[in-house]
């Protein structure tokens, strides 16, 4: 029997590498949807806000969810709303609607959210980077923060060095649990070129589009400048080039963000009249009845 998320859907859509034209053979294919749940969480105490399938590769979104998302520039929100015609695999019309409105949106607070998902892959790059070229050699002790046993426990000279100890277990813990997880494929990558080029890849793929967005108010998901970040994935930039193009791209989006023709903030009130409408038609009908 059909889930809700399934039978309630209004729009769905290829995303990832697929939807940037930057797939290699072998990529996943990632699923994005949004779905209006049935009436117990309109209107009752039911909450629901995403399904999410157990490999991960497909999310359907609660409207209600999704237009936050949007609304807070969330780059994996308002991607969904500017794949290629294409890659919306299915579209009815609610979904149409959602579409049409996806203007209302854009705002400068693309600045903020594409340069905070591009650093974190950065930071991501650069934690790895130091494992690779300077890995723990060997847990941490006490002892070598200056603790001494007492009572069965450790006893620290102070708070200070208390801290550091547990700061330097959670290094040597995190280092153990990339190196168990790491992705075959990814591991491959940092050996050869020193960083993951894949991470670099989409952290300037999303500096671009987000000084596209600042700039043009235009939101282009397939990539015009793949072959290029396709060579980024194939280990084009050396990691000190990397590191200045995502310190350069943070600043241009900072200034960009200044003379963006974009609103300060997206049309709050537009969005929920269009979320109301949506639901309230969507009941009327009686497509939200069942769970």
């Amino acid at each position: 029997m059909a889930e809700f998320w399934e039978t309630n859907l209004i729009y769905k859509v290829v995303a990832g590498s697929q939807a940037y034209g930057l797939a290699r053979e072998g990529s996943d294919v990632d699923i994005r949807g949004v779905c209006i749940p049935p009436k117990q969480y309109l209107l009752g105490l039911g909450e629901f806000e995403q399904y999410e399938s157990p490999t991960h590769d497909t999310v359907i979104f609660a409207l209600k969810k999704f237009v936050r998302l949007a609304l807070a520039c969330n780059p994996n929100g308002i991607e969904i709303l500017y794949v290629e015609p294409q890659h919306v695999l299915f579209i009815n019309s609610f979904g149409e609607k959602l579409r049409a409105a996806r203007e209302i949106f854009l705002s400068k607070r693309a600045a903020e959210t594409f340069s905070r998902y591009a650093i974190a892959q950065l930071r991501r790059i650069e934690g790895h980077h130091r494992w690779i070229v300077s890995p723990p050699a060997e847990p941490p002790t006490p002892e070598a923060f200056g603790a001494r046993p007492h009572r069965g426990r450790y006893k620290f000279p102070d708070s200070d060095a208390e801290r550091a100890y547990r700061a330097a277990q959670r290094h040597w813990d995190n280092y153990q649990k990339w190196k168990r997880d790491r992705n075959p494929a990814r591991a491959e990558l940092e050996a050869k070129f020193g960083y993951d080029t894949k991470h670099a890849m989409h952290l300037l793929r999303l500096l671009h589009t987000g000084r596209e967005i600042l700039a043009e108010g235009k939101v282009r998901v397939w990539r015009p400048d793949a072959p290029w970040l396709l060579a980024v994935r194939d280990g084009l930039l050396s990691y000190e080039e990397l590191l200045e193009l995502a310190k350069q791209g943070e600043a241009d989006l900072a200034e960009l963000m200044k003379h963006s023709p974009l609103p300060e903030a997206p049309d709050d009130e537009a969005a929920e009249k269009l979320v109301v409408e949506l639901h309230e038609k969507f009941l009327a009908e009686g497509h939200a009845n069942e769970s």
